[in-house]
């Protein structure tokens, strides 16, 4: 009897610990914003090489969205038929990543990659670097097994090389940012995965 009442409260603490994490990101991201855009508002806007190399394609940004989209609906269809039951888990991977990104993009303010007007929506994103769209890419690859769903992890590796193409051919983001966000997902998902700095969440997530 005790046994079978403790799985339901750890089930909802897990899904609590997990809704925190967003809910801190919200907030995180938010202030982040806020603070590049009323302390630094004469931001620097870097040449970028690859941007001087590459021809501008303005309707990829789009594609940049399609691509996202797609993504996030494999990951969904993925963990519901294979690990629903580590969706606090992966919930709390993304958080974390996006939790790193708030405190890094305050750092080294730039200005918007694609200028002065909203890449696609009117809420507009001050932090550039790095680039959370490009990790949350990675991160849907890296947590989608090829074991147990290799057709789908060639899918998300597409929509991961077609995020970061587009990004850079719509001037989303700098190509620094592109790899950043690489680099962080690639960090994230290694230290949750292998490391010891997430076991306190993982106790509460699962792993």
């Amino acid at each position: 009897m005790k046994t079978g009442s403790a799985e339901p409260r750890h089930v909802l603490r897990a899904y609590l610990v997990s809704a925190g994490l967003l809910a801190a990101v919200a907030i995180t991201s938010f202030a982040g914003n806020r603070l590049i855009l009323s302390q630094f508002p004469d931001r620097p806007r870097p040449r970028d090489l690859l941007f001087e190399v590459l021809p501008y394609v303005a309707w990829m940004r789009y594609l940049t969205v399609a691509a996202l989209v797609v993504g996030f609906s494999l990951f969904f269809y993925y963990v519901l038929r294979y690990e629903a039951g580590r969706i606090p888990a992966f919930t709390a991977i993304f958080a974390l990543m996006y939790l790193f990104r708030a405190a890094i993009m305050i750092l080294t303010p730039l200005a918007s990659a694609q200028g002065e007007e909203p890449f696609v929506f009117a809420m507009q994103q001050y932090g550039m670097f790095p680039s959370g769209h490009m990790a949350a890419s990675l991160i849907l690859v890296l947590l989608t097994s090829a074991a147990l769903a290799p057709g789908l992890r060639i899918a998300q590796w597409v929509m991961a090389v077609t995020e970061g193409a587009g990004l850079v051919l719509a001037h989303g983001h700098y190509s620094i940012d592109v790899v950043g966000g690489l680099l962080l997902a690639y960090f994230v998902v290694q230290v949750w995965t292998k490391g010891k700095l997430f076991d306190p969440i993982k106790r509460l997530t699962g792993p």
